[in-house]
């Protein structure tokens, strides 16, 4: 599937604040494949889904980054579930080919494009993400946390989450 304009910016945007925070990155859309997530079952690797940006620190990949155009809690259960689900992922780490790299502990970031809601509908908009995020029970996969923020707060949401991770 192409990307649109605004996919791409916001996908250059969260590319450039990983790196400023020591990430490695791996993204689909570039011309070198994508960065897809599989869950073994059986003895075999099943595809799940292509994501759209992956981040690596000490060699392990510590977050999924998933470019949405809503927040819909559709759009977001669907995409934690999937990423839940994965244990490995086929991702180009700071010096290899793509290889399948174990997902543990991973954080999933959904990245929405900015908008110019009145401050009453974020606020409902923020209090049905903290009900899917309470609400949701993780099935023992490979996610630790999901974050739902926009392109505009994607830097202060890393940094926050940076506070608490050792």
């Amino acid at each position: 599937m192409s990307e649109n304009s605004k996919h791409r910016e916001i996908r250059e945007k969260c590319i450039k604040v990983l790196r400023s925070q020591g990430y490695t990155v791996d993204t689909s859309h570039e011309d070198k494949g994508d960065v897809r997530i599989y869950r073994e079952y059986n003895g075999e690797k099943i595809a799940l889904a292509g994501v759209d940006i992956v981040g690596i620190k000490k060699g392990a990949i510590q977050m999924i980054v998933e470019i949405e155009e809503d927040d819909t809690a559709k759009t977001v259960l669907g995409n934690v579930a999937v990423a839940d689900m994965a244990t490995i992922c086929l991702a180009r780490t700071a010096d290899s080919d793509r290889k399948m790299v174990p997902l543990n502990g991973v954080v999933l970031f959904i990245v929405t494009p900015a908008s110019k809601e009145r401050a009453e509908e974020r606020a409902k908009k923020r209090a049905a993400i903290m009900m899917l995020r309470d609400s949701y029970n993780f099935m023992n996969g490979s996610l630790r946390d999901f974050i739902v923020t926009d392109e505009d707060e994607f830097e202060d949401e890393i940094n926050e989450m940076a506070l608490y991770v050792v």
